[in-house]
C-alpha cells in the first residue's frame, strides 16, 4: 500500500462537521468589520490626543522646567522658561524669595563665533550663566553683600579710598574675582580683577 492510499483510507472515515460554513464565513467578516471600526476609533483618538499635545506645546512656546538656583547663598527652586525669538534666545526665571515674594528674572542673548556670526544661546549656555551668576546687593541698613553660589560675603568694609572693592568669591574650587565700582556697578572674571585701566 502506498502512502497516498494510506492517507485516503485514513481520511475517508472523517466527515465534515455539521457546521454551516456560510455562517462561519459571515461571522469572520463581522469580526473584521468590528476590528476595523475599533482601529478607526483608536486612530481618531490618537489624532485628537496628538493635536491637543501640539496645542499644549504651542501654548508653552518653549522649554519649561524646574531648576535649582542660588539665591543669596541658598539653593532655591525656580521655574525656567526658555524661548527662541527669531535669532535670539530669551529666558524667564520665576522663584520665591526668602520673604515669600514671587520674583522674575529675564535675560537672553546670542553667542558669537570666531567670525562674529550670531547664534542663539543654547539651553546649556543659559544654565551655565544662571548657575555662575554673581549678585551684589546694597541693603537698606547700608551694608553691601556679594553672593556667588553658596558663598555670601559682607563687603561693606572692603572698599578702598577711591570707592572700589576687589574681592575673591569662592565656592569649593570655583573662584570669581569681583570688582565693585563706586557707582554700584560691578564686573566679574574667572582670571583676575578687572580695573578701570583694563
Amino acid at each position: 500500500m502506498t502512502n497516498k492510499e494510506k492517507y485516503q483510507r485514513t481520511f475517508s472515515v472523517l466527515h465534515a462537521s455539521e457546521l454551516d460554513l456560510e455562517e462561519t464565513a459571515m461571522n469572520k467578516r463581522k469580526g473584521i468589520r468590528i476590528s476595523k471600526r475599533i482601529t478607526a476609533v483608536c486612530a481618531a483618538a490618537a489624532i485628537v490626543a496628538a493635536m491637543s499635545v501640539g496645542a499644549y506645546a504651542a501654548d508653552i512656546g518653549g522649554i519649561q522646567r524646574k531648576v535649582q538656583i542660588w539665591f543669596h547663598g541658598d539653593q532655591t527652586a525656580a521655574v525656567l522658561d526658555i524661548q527662541q525669538q527669531d535669532s535670539m534666545t530669551q529666558y524667564e526665571l520665576k522663584y520665591t524669595d526668602e520673604n515669600g515674594e514671587e520674583r522674575e528674572v529675564h535675560g537672553g542673548g546670542v553667542a558669537l563665533d570666531a567670525f562674529g556670526n550670531e547664534t542663539p544661546l543654547s539651553e546649556d549656555d543659559i544654565m551655565e550663566h544662571i548657575s555662575n551668576q554673581v549678585e551684589v546687593l546694597h541693603k537698606e541698613d547700608g551694608s553691601v553683600w556679594a553672593y556667588y553660589k553658596g558663598c555670601s560675603m559682607d563687603i561693606t568694609d572692603k572698599f578702598d579710598e577711591d570707592g572700589y572693592c576687589y574681592v575673591q568669591l569662592k565656592d569649593g574650587d570655583d573662584v570669581i574675582y569681583l570688582t565693585v565700582e563706586p557707582d554700584g556697578g560691578y564686573c566679574t572674571s574667572s582670571d583676575k580683577f578687572i580695573t578701570s585701566n583694563d
